[in-house]
């Protein structure tokens, strides 16, 4: 009887870590939020910058961006709000309040401003996307000549 309790309090203890561990690992992982004011395309719809837009993420502090800025935010968790206040053309103020999650094992997402201001009510697909660093493939021309030194010829010789 003795060691069977002792069984159910170890198993009841390592079930207890095993949860606290998956708890953490949603509340204290980090991720970045980019914040992007560039021109571009949405359902067929060409969105242009906005001249000038204030964009606050989980009340971090706002940043100012204008047409082809990108700043990021640092966060924890999968859950957050931003808010987007941007005066329209007929100098009216406007303010944008959504709530996002990141995807689970996805570390920098970015938000595309012009889209979200667009499109507000959308679901986060629309304006929130996984941000891929751009890849440059360099590749050598035909052309190009390899210069090499000519005392490297002696110097494998000996």
């Amino acid at each position: 009887m003795r060691a069977r309790r002792t069984l159910l309090i170890r198993l009841g203890a390592i079930a207890l870590l095993i949860i606290l561990s998956v708890v953490l690992f949603f509340v204290g992982k980090s991720h970045t939020v980019l914040v992007d004011n560039k021109a571009t395309t949405r359902e067929g719809t060409d969105l242009a910058a906005l001249k000038l837009v204030e964009v606050e993420v989980n009340k971090l502090g706002s940043l100012e961006l204008t047409p082809r800025d990108r700043d990021k935010f640092d966060v924890t968790g999968q859950k957050h709000k931003v808010t987007v206040t941007y005066t329209d053309e007929r100098w009216e103020e406007h303010t944008i309040v959504r709530t996002f999650t990141v995807p689970l094992m996805q570390d920098m997402v970015m938000i595309e401003v012009p889209a979200l201001v667009a499109f507000p009510e959308s679901e986060q697909s629309v304006w929130l996307g996984k941000y891929e660093a751009p890849t440059y493939a360099v590749t050598m021309a035909e052309s190009d000549e390899v210069v090499t030194d000519d005392l490297a010829v002696f110097m494998s010789d000996m």
